[in-house]
């Protein structure tokens, strides 16, 4: 049962509390840090989306109502509209929810009193208990799904599906479809296939996820490039997707330019946000400092299209690194907007990360990277260029000696590629023994055997032109459906159509 007597506990929580006793609803306080995201409150106490729950409050025609839906699913909103009989159904605002609720928006309570009638989707009731708001950022409310019919004005009502349907098993999922990208710079190297292209095969090669993979070629494009390198990298990345075990038949694998409701959709989201605030992100002053002549409409509204990329699949996972955070704010930010001027069901989207690994360069500072020459491995370097490449890793002068940022880098590598062995080299460093040569030649033919597979099956892809056409093509069909469904939503909400 609950303590009520805990200090931690914000007050206006204790008295909600004492209200859903009154109302006989079985529950139990949660307290937690400051969380807003559902998905960082969920994460916190080891639940999963379909553990937790979520009010929606729309506006109508004559004041507002409320909807109770599981984290897993999305509401069919002319479902909703014709089971509330109303002309208007518009997601309230954050000022219209702060008016009617006294609470901060995104902190909404289960049992709204305000609103004229409460519908609770049955798949809520599928539950034993469901996680959901409390008021307060500091606290969660676990309920127990039986005692919400007890909620006054309340009705149970089929209203929502599940994110994913999977035909193969007969019923429906909740798989999250997930967006990854690419920028058309090159080919890969081994930093983006450890660090990005293996996290990307188990997602899937996975049970839980629906993958789309993309080539950003559009992005690259909002910084100075070439013509003709662009027009081969698009297409080469494609091929070294298809090198690594990516299937376009478990995934959609696409060129970004090839779906122009991309851009389309990067328009109508332009209308929500301000120059201010594009202008202000720390991504854009940086790259104006690496490209003072490049200050374009195109990279300040990079963010705008990256949400773009990302919503028009109503992807909800994003596994980038940390530095794109504050881009996934914005699409954060523009989903909600939508959502409340014009009662779209964008999801929020959150960076994840996968199971890649942090590659450094083999200069010693930084990661690899294509921008810097000679940091990096390609995934298509022969034996003897890999041995060159390792051989140049600068060692210390004096074995037994402290690590320094080569040795840090020839390590890690042998840590990845010779673990049985890692002890053992580091026990002869320690006693002035080890042979820096012999270890990196055969580091070297470690790499060079992992990379011999995905080589074989890139001749091959090179000799079949036809295919890596068919997969481009019916990759971009088959985002352009999803694509093209959501822009005639949008389209529709915002008047246009």
């Amino acid at each position: 049962m609950l303590k009520l007597n805990k200090p931690m506990i914000d007050k206006k929580v204790l008295e909600y509390s004492e209200t859903l006793k009154k109302l006989g609803i079985e529950h139990t306080i949660v307290e937690h840090p400051h969380l807003v995201a559902v998905e960082d409150v969920l994460k916190y106490c080891n639940l999963t989306f379909a553990d937790g729950a979520s009010t929606l409050v729309f506006k109508v025609d004559n004041g507002y109502i409320a909807v109770i839906r599981r984290d897993d699913c999305k509401i069919d909103l002319k479902r909703l509209q014709k089971l509330a009989g109303t002309k208007l159904l518009k997601m309230a605002t954050n000022e219209e929810f702060s008016e009617l609720t006294k609470l901060e928006p995104g902190a909404a309570r289960i049992y709204i009193p305000e609103v004229q009638k409460t519908f609770i989707d049955d798949k809520v009731m599928e539950r034993d208990f469901v996680q959901a708001g409390s008021g307060s950022f500091m606290c969660s409310i676990q309920y127990r799904v039986e005692d919400l019919v007890k909620l006054p004005k309340s009705a149970i009502v089929s209203l929502s599906e599940l994110m994913i349907h999977d035909s193969k098993s007969g019923g429906s999922t909740s798989k999250k479809l997930v967006l990854s990208g690419i920028r058309a710079t090159g080919r890969l190297h081994l930093g983006n296939y450890l660090g990005a292209v293996k996290g990307m095969l188990e997602l899937q090669n996975g049970n839980h996820y629906k993958t789309l993979y993309m080539v950003a070629d559009a992005h690259t494009v909002t910084t100075p490039y070439k013509i003709e390198e662009l027009q081969k990298n698009r297409r080469e990345v494609i091929i070294d997707y298809l090198s690594a075990g990516l299937d376009p038949e478990k995934s959609i694998i696409f060129q970004q330019a090839e779906v122009n409701e991309h851009f389309e959709l990067a328009f109508y989201f332009s209308s929500v946000m301000s120059i201010a605030r594009m202008q202000h992100l720390p991504t854009f002053k940086e790259k104006i400092k690496q490209h003072p002549q490049g200050s374009t409409m195109a990279l300040l509204d990079y963010p705008v299209l990256m949400a773009a990329d990302i919503l028009v699949y109503k992807a909800s996972l994003v596994p980038v690194g940390i530095d794109q955070e504050p881009h996934l704010e914005v699409a954060r930010e523009i989903a909600r907007k939508m959502n409340q001027l014009y009662g779209t069901d964008f999801p929020e989207p959150v960076r994840f990360a996968t199971k890649g690994e942090y590659i450094p360069s083999l200069k010693g500072e930084g990661k690899m990277s294509k921008s810097v020459e000679g940091s990096y491995i390609n995934l298509t370097d022969s034996k003897n260029i890999i041995q060159k490449k390792i051989r140049s890793i600068p060692t210390a002068s004096i074995v037994g000696g402290e690590f320094t940022p080569g040795l840090k880098v020839l390590f890690k590598l042998v840590e990845l590629y010779l673990p049985e062995k890692l002890e053992n080299y580091k026990e002869r460093f320690k006693k002035g023994s080890l042979m820096f040569s012999q270890m990196k030649d055969e580091l070297a033919q470690t790499i060079y055997e992992d990379l011999k597979p995905f080589q074989e099956e890139r001749a091959r892809l090179e000799a079949n032109p036809e295919y890596v056409d068919k997969v481009i093509r019916e990759g971009a069909q088959k985002a352009k459906t999803i694509a093209q469904k959501t822009v005639k939503e949008v389209k529709e909400k915002m008047g246009l159509s």
